[in-house]
């Protein structure tokens, strides 16, 4: 998908033009996914450079630069979290190598690792007191996947003003950079997709979002479309009234609370987006690895462990009930919602954690 449609801009075609497109398959004769040029215009700027390669020379490129991030994410977590134990840090390691979404996502050859490692460096920024690192990693996110714009007024509630504006200056020039580049017609066509996105998305087994578990629950109803969104709408407004209440509206640098607050807006971000798919998850190793090496008071309480290991085990387990068409719609399919049910735990996790960070007197004063 990125190969193709890079060399479609690099040949100065409408990515939009199935016959463009055609021509442009004819020429490379690589499989590739089916959908539509659905990443923002700029990011197809951001690959050019893997064109100048033969493709498979650039796959394997593209391939170690994604455990170049894996690793650089790592190495981040282990830095900002000094002293770690090593049983902890081999823990870590652990859940990270065999985290399945991690596994789809290295061999679908998605930009995932480096959506993780940006997440990763805006985080450290927060931390470390680099404002422009992290106005610089969130905008080149939001730039790879649009949902990452939430990331945005997440930043500001949390009184980073500075990063918050920061990054909504950096992702406007890059859009005034893909507008020249591109031209007009391009991001028209993209905004199109993005507002109006196709009906079979919403019913795909392989979207793990609210969203489309609602349209799958109520699919076989004549009230599919109205009752699927409108609990959509009304979840995703309880889900951000809450998240303002749980979360500090001013935060201190490097308190750990940082690191729950950060780790809470990833996964509000997956669950709030109307298209999660299970590679989507690799930027939760974050919050994950977080928990994991953490050592700060108070610690774990029971109970939370308990939660974060079954978190652990729904979202980095290799299962799936998609093989079975009596999963695919009606009250079964809530049977398939075991990795949404991670993120959910996760969530919960990182709430009690933030709650019990919040009420240390570092954080009273």
């Amino acid at each position: 998908h990125y190969y193709t449609y890079a060399t479609v801009v690099a040949m100065g075609l409408d990515p939009f033009d199935p016959q463009a497109v055609a021509r442009v398959d004819e020429l490379l004769h690589i499989r590739r996914a089916g959908s539509a040029a659905n990443y923002p215009p700029l990011f197809y700027l951001f690959m050019q450079p893997w064109t100048l390669l033969p493709f498979r020379t650039a796959a394997i490129a593209w391939f170690l630069a994604g455990q170049a991030c894996l690793l650089g994410s790592f190495l981040l977590c282990l830095r900002a979290s000094a002293p770690v134990s090593p049983v902890r840090a081999v823990a870590a390691l652990f859940v990270m190598l065999n985290f399945q979404p991690l596994l789809e996502s290295a061999g679908l050859g998605q930009a995932n690792l480096l959506l993780l490692l940006l997440v990763t460096l805006a985080w450290w920024g927060l931390r470390a007191g680099y404002p422009w690192v992290t106005a610089a990693a969130v905008a080149v996110a939001f730039h790879s996947k649009v949902q990452c714009g939430l990331l945005l007024p997440l930043l500001w509630w949390m009184g980073r003003r500075t990063e918050s504006l920061g990054a909504a200056v950096l992702a406007g020039l890059g859009v005034g950079v893909s507008l020249i580049v591109l031209g007009p017609a391009h991001h028209q066509e993209y905004l199109r997709y993005v507002v109006a996105m196709p009906d079979y998305l919403l019913t795909w087994t392989a979207n793990l979002s609210p969203r489309a578990t609602f349209h799958r629950l109520f699919d076989a109803s004549s009230l599919s479309p109205f009752a699927a969104d409108s609990l959509w709408l009304v979840m995703g407004v309880g889900i951000l009234i809450w998240c303002m209440r749980t979360i500090p509206s001013s935060l201190p640098t490097r308190s750990p609370a940082v690191d729950w607050a950060w780790g809470l807006g990833l996964c509000v971000m997956l669950l709030l987006s109307p298209l999660t798919e299970e590679h989507h998850l690799v930027v939760l190793l974050l919050p994950l690895t977080l928990l994991v090496v953490d050592r700060t008071d108070p610690p774990l309480r029971p109970r939370d462990v308990a939660m974060l290991v079954a978190s652990i085990l729904l979202l980095g387990s290799r299962y799936s009930f998609e093989r079975f068409p009596a999963f695919h719609q009606g009250i079964l399919t809530l049977l398939m919602t075991g990795k949404l049910l991670g993120v959910v735990g996760l969530t919960w996790v990182l709430a009690g954690r933030l709650r019990a960070q919040s009420q240390t007197p570092a954080m009273s004063r």
